[in-house]
């Protein structure tokens, strides 16, 4: 028996989730903020989303919260880690008992986030919520063709809920939906493996005046990432795996975690694995500094991670160049605007009790 399943976001990954579940047997509605505007006329006339050449009919399109969230089995985040604030305050007045929230997106501590939120909004209400470390799918969304093209599934996506307790219960739910997800210890660690952070913002910044002046026919994988910002990345890599060694976690290399996804073939140096990976290397972009790829990937994704490094005792020199030069580049203090487990009310302690608080829920449960 299928489930009833609501995705908000959308965008490439949350209008992919929503033919790719349609297919698998689910009921499905999709929600559009009325903010939003991108162009999905053609799925609100007909309800079809042509789904790599074939079309799927979901069950709902709407732009009506209330609707999207009433008697759902599943509510689906496919939205950046910036925007979980606002979609949780969103459409915590109208949850109900016994919902999964599934945040599926670049882990950022977003299921502790979305608890924030409803405890201030809706504390009484029984649901429980869990993150992957990244969106299930590498996909884009064509809105002239109404066509979502899936271009590969993360074949080894790590997931916890919050608190990490419910993690197995959850995981029987959401396993009816896909077949790739795997427990972690906790969203820590799937926030250390969120592969963007290393990914996105060093090469990036590095880049700046070719981004500036090419815009749109930018390559980030295949032409950014080079023989020299690659050592970027490699550097940054070590010390997500330090405090990875310090929580007591898997601390797999990024091309060792790239090659378990799918996303990367084995055999190949980091620098060709990006250059080369048929999932990335013809992905246009980032086309500005403003990109999330920077923006995103520096406030919510770098920051978190040095700040969880200060906890932990791991000094993160390069992360924190990083963060630096982006601020300097944009003209931003990105140390104070970022998330970080102070703001997110966990104070200083050492690896052991902060994994322990991932447990059992800092707050309330």
């Amino acid at each position: 028996m299928g489930l009833k399943i609501s995705i908000f976001g959308a965008g490439h990954g949350g209008i992919t989730a929503a033919a790719d579940m349609t297919e698998r047997g689910h009921t499905v509605t999709l929600y559009q903020s009325p903010q939003s505007g991108r162009d999905l006329s053609k799925i609100e006339e007909t309800g079809e989303i042509n789904f790599n050449g074939s079309p799927v009919k979901i069950h709902k399109f709407t732009r009506e919260v209330a609707e999207a969230v009433h008697d759902q089995d599943v509510l689906m985040l496919a939205i950046p880690s910036t925007a979980i604030e606002p979609v949780a305050e969103n459409i915590a007045p109208h949850l109900e008992d016994g919902q999964y929230i599934l945040i599926n997106s670049a882990s950022a501590m977003c299921s502790i986030r979305f608890k924030r939120v409803l405890h201030n909004m809706k504390a009484d209400v029984d649901v429980k919520v869990g993150e992957t470390m990244s969106l299930t799918y590498a996909s884009r969304y064509f809105p002239e063709k109404n066509e979502a093209q899936l271009i590969a599934y993360n074949k080894h996506n790590l997931f916890a809920a919050y608190p990490s307790r419910h993690t197995e219960e959850m995981l029987e739910v959401f396993n009816r939906m896909y077949d790739h997800l795997r427990p972690a210890e906790n969203i820590l660690e799937t926030t250390l493996n969120n592969g963007n952070p290393e990914s996105h913002p060093g090469p990036s910044i590095l880049n700046a005046g070719r981004i500036d002046f090419a815009g749109d026919e930018f390559y980030l994988y295949k032409e950014g990432i080079t023989e020299h910002t690659v050592n970027v990345i490699h550097r940054i890599d070590e010390e997500r795996q330090a405090i990875c060694k310090a929580l007591g976690f898997e601390a797999l290399s990024k091309s060792e975690r790239s090659v378990r996804s799918g996303y990367f073939e084995e055999g190949k140096s980091l620098l060709e694995q990006y250059n080369s990976s048929k999932v990335l290397k013809d992905i246009v972009g980032p086309t500005n500094l403003e990109n999330r790829y920077v923006t995103e990937d520096v406030s919510n994704g770098l920051v978190l991670w040095a700040s969880i490094g200060d906890m932990v005792d791991v000094e993160t020199p390069v992360m924190d160049a990083v963060i630096t030069l982006t601020g300097v580049l944009l003209g931003r203090d990105y140390f104070k605007q970022g998330v970080t487990l102070g703001k997110l009310g966990i104070e200083s302690t050492n690896a052991e009790q902060l994994n322990h608080l991932m447990k059992y829920n800092h707050t309330r449960d």
